[in-house]
């Protein structure tokens, strides 16, 4: 059975010249990057597809998607052709002459097959007709010419709020001033910066906004709408820092016993220990990778991120690479013991004992019972000249830098982006304030590699990198 909405959904016609973006902004709004098509040929799209943006099961906005505008000015000449036409039979008939712009329109739509060089611009026509809201959609990056001109002068024929959306706004600061300036001219005071492409959240929140100020019969439905969605975007958000931060519990509890001869002969660690525990971290990186494509609705094709060393959905610059410890200002040999392969760790510290420690039955003597029972396999192997290979802090702190800058980059995504770019390119690859205390604590409790949420410990430390990571700490 179909949900009845609550509301009357609000018909938004997006329209504008070709290639301008106006598939571009449905698939952002939607969160859906196979929405319709997008390509550099122009006049991509040739039919009004239409698509809903719901609050919850309720359907809100239908956005009307349409082909775009190839020649206003032929257009609007014919228009004003059709308007003299109306002058002359109102002469002829002895009636007032005055008509409704929009009975313009209608009359040159109902004539549509004696203009078959205006297929596509009629339906825009129609659709703004039946719209409550046009969304003008403006690529700033293009000159001003007469032709804007036109389209608005056509647009604005149909009776209906026109609302322009400057596109492509990043980095074209003052190409955004001189549209700013040119749509106050034709007395579009409102107006919206949304790059569909360098996506933000708020722009997004600030679109539903404009359209209250524009349809105040609409606003308490609009505000619903705000509510839910930024409800979502924290929501996504959050899950997919708490999936970071189950990948490093995950890697930070890493733990392989090994012999005495084994981590002090020739060359330090055995290598396939070496080995087994890499792969152990890429594969849970790459885990965590897919999850937040998953989370943030991104294909793995589609992903093809400049700075971010991710093709096709997969790291491509190995997270043990010397390479990558330079690039996030790590020191190499800061934690790293001397003879041990890239990423592996021995000294292992649990409930405050470090088990590489000479005095180890000593410590554990003095550490009261319930921390022996707690590490009493650790402490036995200690006991017998055993130690354990561990993933170091730089390998740790390189993943939540990683992780970090994802993403970061993944919420300022269009999902009409088809480029490599820029997103996130500061210099600055500072830790949070109290990182290696935090790691000191995943060490300590291996048994949450499983997801502890009724463990008051773990919902702490959880919530204290969340907030690291959707805040941006780094300081």
């Amino acid at each position: 059975m179909n949900h009845e909405s609550r509301f009357s959904a609000i018909n938004i016609a997006v329209v504008g010249h070709t290639n301008a973006g106006k598939t571009s902004l449905i698939r952002t709004l939607l969160r859906d990057d196979q929405f319709g098509n997008i390509d550099e040929t122009a006049g991509t799209t040739r039919y009004v597809e239409k698509s809903v943006v719901f609050a919850g099961e309720d359907a809100v906005l239908n956005l009307y998607d349409t082909p775009g505008f190839e020649d206003s000015s032929a257009l609007l000449q014919a228009l004003e052709e059709q308007s003299k036409t109306f002058e002359a039979q109102s002469r002829a008939a002895q009636s007032p002459a005055a008509r409704l712009p929009v009975e313009l329109l209608r009359a040159f739509i109902a004539q549509a097959d004696q203009f078959p060089d205006f297929e596509q611009e009629i339906k825009v026509l129609r659709q703004s007709i039946n719209s409550d809201v046009l969304l003008y959609i403006i690529d700033v990056r293009e000159p001003l010419l007469g032709k804007y001109r036109d389209e608005i002068d056509i647009l604005s024929k149909a009776g209906k709020p026109i609302l322009p959306v400057f596109n492509f706004i990043a980095g074209n600061s003052e190409a955004l001033m001189r549209w700013r300036e040119q749509m106050a001219q034709f007395n579009l005071h409102a107006a919206l910066e949304f790059d569909t492409v360098a996506f933000d959240f708020e722009a997004e929140k600030r679109l539903y906004q404009k359209l209250q100020s524009l349809l105040e019969q609409h606003y308490e439905t609009l505000q619903i709408l705000i509510d839910f969605r930024q409800q979502v975007w924290q929501s996504l958000q959050h899950a997919a820092a708490q999936r970071i931060f189950q990948l490093l519990i995950e890697v930070a509890c890493y733990r392989r016993e090994v012999s005495g001869a084994e981590a002090a002969g020739k060359g330090g660690i055995a290598h396939g220990n070496v080995l087994e525990m890499q792969d152990f971290v890429r594969n849970a990186e790459q885990r965590t990778l897919q999850d937040l494509l998953s989370i943030f609705a991104f294909t793995q094709l589609d992903v093809d991120l400049q700075q971010l060393p991710v093709t096709d959905g997969q790291w491509h610059l190995d997270i043990f690479s010397p390479r990558m410890i330079k690039e996030f200002g790590l020191d190499a040999g800061a934690t790293a013991l001397s003879g041990a392969a890239a990423g592996a760790g021995l000294d292992l510290m649990v409930g405050g004992i470090s088990l590489g420690a000479a005095t180890i039955l000593g410590a554990a003597l003095g550490a009261g019972l319930a921390t022996v029972r707690k590490y009493q396999h650790e402490l036995s192997a200690a006991l017998r000249g055993h130690k354990w290979l561990c993933v170091d802090d730089n390998t740790i702190s390189l993943l939540y830098l990683r992780q970090r800058k994802l993403l970061h980059t993944l919420t300022h995504r269009g999902h009409a982006a088809q480029n490599k770019l820029q997103l996130f390119n500061d210099p600055d690859h500072a830790l949070p304030g109290g990182w290696y205390k935090v790691i000191n604590v995943m060490r300590q409790h291996p048994e949450w590699q499983q997801p502890s949420p009724s463990d008051v410990d773990y919902q702490a430390l959880q919530d204290r990198v969340i907030d690291w990571l959707i805040n941006d700490e780094s300081s």
